[in-house]
């Protein structure tokens, strides 16, 4: 008898090590949604460096069931590395555009995950479908996953509610400390799912660009990503990201000592689409030199609900090793641009800032 209860224990003791721990409250766990492998790759990454500083909380990443990517890509890629701080759940039920923003099938399901969290972080992505705003669709919006949108909106519903809807108490009302981030696509739809709307297309909706050449005669810090890559020169496909300064405001989340200054921190994006004048629940936060594009914001509400345009989280920033083609064949360094300039420290520090609220006390 005393055998099988060491046995017992010790078995016991494996689990405990093997399936992942979710302190009381979700003091420990951040959501990461849409966690394709790519993305739990780049996290993986950014915290063995240090950058992202979360070593102990556990990154639970979130997805629904009628998304087209395969997911199993995503358990393999954690099996396969042995990560026993992520793991995956998946979000199931039938979401349309109507029901997006009020209770549906998903409702008790974004509850619990509130509750197991500490915060939720959103990538970037293709385009929203312009229903999800109201809107015609622009021709040269392109919806690839409309699951995945119909998703993360009412989500993001959920956390923050729409302006305008008094009648529906935010999931964030009860938890003013939660964390919840967007990367490119992920701000554009904190935003959406607020009851805003986007420019769907920039070159064309803003700067009157029609062709790839009008686009590339604009000065660089109107270029909101590379379309060289649109011109045929017998070069293999160069990057779609682009080098470009922002303004940063003061006070905003992203005021590390750079605000107001047209020669403000390079960073690195790649979209077509942004931000119409922000609701009444948002701050701009930054914007493009020109102050046509909308850079990031910040809730009013809520001190740590903020999302960025551009592109903090590719490794490339921080690796010397990680090349990418450009133009004209040759292989380029994203963090030889920026190394040992003030634009590498605000990528350190934005990191440190998305980590503050997931880190208490640090």
């Amino acid at each position: 008898m005393r055998s099988r209860n060491i046995i017992l224990i010790g078995a016991w003791m494996v689990l405990l090590w093997i399936v992942p721990r979710f302190s009381a409250g979700g003091q420990d766990t951040l959501l990461v949604v849409h966690p394709t492998a790519d993305n739990l790759r780049l996290l993986d990454q950014l915290i063995r460096q240090g950058i992202f500083p979360v070593a102990d909380v556990h990154l639970l990443g979130v997805y629904h069931q009628d998304e087209t990517y395969d997911y199993e890509k995503s358990s393999a890629y954690i099996r396969e590395k042995n990560l026993l701080n992520m793991s995956l759940t998946e979000v199931t039920g039938a979401l349309d555009p109507d029901d997006v923003r009020r209770k549906n099938s998903c409702t008790g399901q974004f509850r619990h995950l509130f509750a197991i969290s500490r915060g939720a972080l959103f990538f970037g992505g293709p385009d929203i479908p312009p229903v999800l705003y109201r809107e015609p669709v622009h021709l040269l919006t392109l919806v690839t996953d409309p699951y995945r949108h119909l998703f993360e909106v009412s989500f993001l519903y959920h956390l923050l509610v729409r302006a305008g809807d008094p009648d529906r108490d935010p999931l964030l009302a009860s938890r003013r400390d939660y964390l919840v981030s967007g990367i490119c696509l992920g701000m554009q739809t904190m935003h959406v799912a607020t009851g805003g709307t986007l420019v769907q297309d920039l070159p064309t909706e803003i700067y009157g660009a029609w062709t790839a050449e009008d686009v590339l005669s604009l000065s660089p810090h109107q270029q909101h990503r590379s379309y060289r890559g649109h011109l045929w020169n017998m070069r293999g496909e160069p990057t779609s990201y682009h080098f470009h300064p922002i303004v940063v405001q003061e006070g905003s989340f992203l005021d590390f000592g750079t605000s107001g200054r047209e020669d403000g921190p390079m960073v690195l994006s790649s979209h077509h689409q942004g931000i119409e004048q922000p609701g009444s629940a948002w701050k701009i936060a930054a914007v493009s030199v020109d102050g046509k594009v909308i850079e990031a914001i910040q809730h009013l509400l809520y001190p740590h609900v903020f999302g960025v345009q551009f592109h903090p989280e590719k490794p490339g920033l921080f690796n010397p090793a990680s090349l990418h083609q450009d133009a004209s064949g040759d292989s380029v360094s994203f963090e030889q641009v920026i190394r040992g300039t003030s634009s590498y420290d605000f990528h350190l520090k934005y990191w440190q800032r998305v980590a503050a609220p997931l880190v208490p006390g640090e």
